[in-house]
């Protein structure tokens, strides 16, 4: 009976959470819920464009028999070897595509990915802490994390999969606490589809693993010494080694496709070793600052800098960090103390190579503070890959959760019921992130329709005008290339395309977008510009559709003019002008 007692309220519980967590991931995406297949969450100058075209490109190659590691959608004429970094949740979602569409898909990981935050948080609090309600708000901070609300700004939906890091942190404490083969096996495949989900976060999961195994180590040679029982060791190596095991056959096949397309020659993503100290030193900055710092504040300011609209979010916020912390002070220190090391360490691990505050790095002794970051990234091969270290807030704001669950479940020590306690704590966390940290809310989004002149293109390349948009804002053209299916010349993350600038015809286009050219049609050297025109048709390019609100009018006129002498207008609607080259 008390078994079954005990189940019913598990599942009571289990209830309880997931519908406090679906009506917080309402909130967050209740932006695009009016038109879910056409609104997609994310600015519209961001990466969402990359992220929407990855889900519609991986369906397309799995329906055709084919992995999803080449294409020749982008990167017309050769194409290139390509993985799609939120593959997972692209796979995953693959039921709600064939129904509703990539855009349906990308919200849809979205907002399942804001639930299991929640609930991984939830599950990984309650055993920890045994507190219904210090679980409860423990799931509310996670999911509500300024970072993530950040990421979602940004369109970057494979950050977004935050929710199998603590499943698979609750997984390896069970295995540490009374190993067996099965729990060995359950905490390797939780390892895995952590990793899958986000090659980060299963770096996360497997730094915290080691962090376990040392300190059972540390407990091991303590018992040892006060001669004290702990499960045998090699219980919980066979255990471990089974699980291992298990996690490297699930990632390897993925992992090394993934590579693969990083190292291949025609590579369209490459992350060399100089491009990613230079973004991480240059580019992805982490200031001390920005933890604490309320407000719009966002150090570095790409957009100030570049003109760019992706931010850069780590704020943690007092309404989490002073309840959680408050947990030391309580009689579940120690209980306490493992979770404030695992913040400590992530939080230094996110301030990357080193130290960054006020908007310029600290100097001393004639150059920058080096941190612990730089010396994992110098000797340890996958921190060398990692070009954003502020996403290790991730483990600090998950060990702050589960510390603030513990301050939950001692509230009463001061005379205040820990429901009443934590209703309080999780609304300041969720108001504080809405309004009073860096994060955008309510969410923009990207309205992903295409118009019908563009969509109804067929047997042939298209190009995209304006050519010299900059590569984010670029990006919304592959909503396009989604609708019609055709090749299109530009890459995920390139400038302009070799192929573009070495023919007379496109390079001139060019010229026309960057300098005020003023020719009469009979200064034009249309001998070349044929040949230009007739050289890229040779090679299947059909089609040249016109972005006329992207130019500015004096643009506008001068390309236009241009492609009515050398090309045929086929179609135009109130957005695009199309034009179809000449034939061979």
């Amino acid at each position: 009976m008390l078994t079954r007692r005990s189940g019913a309220l598990g599942r009571r519980d289990l209830l309880a959470a997931t519908g406090l967590y679906v009506a917080l991931a309402l909130l967050v995406c209740a932006p695009a819920l009016p038109a879910p297949t056409r609104y997609a969450l994310g600015h519209p100058e961001n990466d969402v464009w990359n992220h929407v075209w990855g889900y519609g490109w991986v369906e397309h190659e799995l329906a055709a028999g084919q992995l999803p590691v080449h294409t020749t959608d982008v990167g017309w004429p050769t194409g290139g070897s390509l993985w799609f970094i939120d593959a997972f949740n692209a796979v995953l979602t693959l039921p709600v595509q064939w129904l509703g569409g990539p855009v349906l898909a990308y919200n849809t990981a979205i907002f399942l990915n804001l639930v299991l935050a929640g609930l991984g948080a939830w599950a990984l609090a309650r055993e920890v802490t045994g507190s219904r309600s210090g679980a409860l708000v423990a799931g509310v901070a996670y999911a509500s994390a300024p970072h993530l609300l950040g990421q979602l700004y940004n369109g970057i939906s494979e950050t977004l999969a935050v929710g199998w890091l603590p499943l698979a942190v609750l997984a390896l404490r069970r295995l540490f606490v009374a190993p067996s083969a099965g729990r060995g096996l359950v905490a390797g495949a939780l390892l895995a589809i952590t990793a899958l989900a986000n090659w980060y976060y299963g770096l996360f999961a497997g730094v915290i693993a080691l962090g376990l195994l040392a300190r059972e180590g540390l407990r091991r040679l303590a018992a040892r010494r006060r001669r004290g029982q702990l499960a045998p060791l090699p219980s919980l190596a066979s255990a471990g080694m089974a699980g291992a095991a298990l996690a490297a056959l699930l990632v390897a096949g993925p992992f090394a496709a993934f590579a693969s397309t990083m190292n291949a020659p025609d590579a369209l993503v490459t992350r060399n070793p100089a491009f990613v100290w230079a973004t991480l030193v240059m580019h992805n900055m982490t200031d001390v600052e920005t933890f604490v710092h309320p407000g719009k504040f966002y150090s570095p300011d790409f957009f100030a800098e570049s003109g760019e609209r992706l931010i850069v979010v780590v704020y943690l916020g007092l309404a989490l960090l002073v309840p959680a912390l408050a947990a030391l002070a309580t009689p579940a220190r120690r209980q306490a103390e493992p979770w404030f090391l695992l913040f400590g360490s992530f939080f230094v691990l996110s301030l990357g190579p080193f130290l960054y505050v006020g908007g310029a790095y600290v100097a001393a002794r004639g150059g920058w503070i080096p941190l612990p970051f730089l010396a994992l990234y110098q000797w340890f091969p996958m921190f060398s890959r990692i070009s954003h270290a502020y996403r290790f807030v991730v483990g600090s704001t998950l060990a702050l959760s589960v510390l603030l669950a513990f301050t939950v479940r001692e509230s009463p020590r001061w005379g205040i019921r820990a429901g009443v306690f934590a209703a309080i704590v999780g609304g300041l966390r969720v108001a504080e992130a809405f309004f009073a940290s860096p994060a955008v809310w309510p969410l923009p989004v990207a309205d992903v329709s295409v118009s019908p002149a563009v969509a109804a293109l067929d047997d042939g390349a298209v190009l995209d005008l304006p050519i010299t948009m900059p590569v984010l804002a670029r990006s919304r053209l592959l909503a396009g290339q989604l609708a019609h299916g055709q090749p299109v010349p530009f890459g995920l993350n390139d400038p302009v395309p070799t192929a573009l600038h070495e023919n007379h015809y496109t390079n001139f286009l060019v010229e026309l977008e960057r300098r005020n050219v003023s020719a009469r049609p009979g200064a034009l050297p249309l001998f070349d510009l044929a040949v230009g025109a007739t050289g890229l048709r040779a090679l299947g390019l059909r089609w040249v559709v016109v972005h006329r609100g992207d130019y500015h009018p004096d643009q506008l006129a001068r390309v236009q003019a241009f492609l009515e002498l050398t090309a045929r207008r086929v179609a135009e609607d109130d957005r695009v002008s199309v034009y179809e080259l000449p034939g061979v």
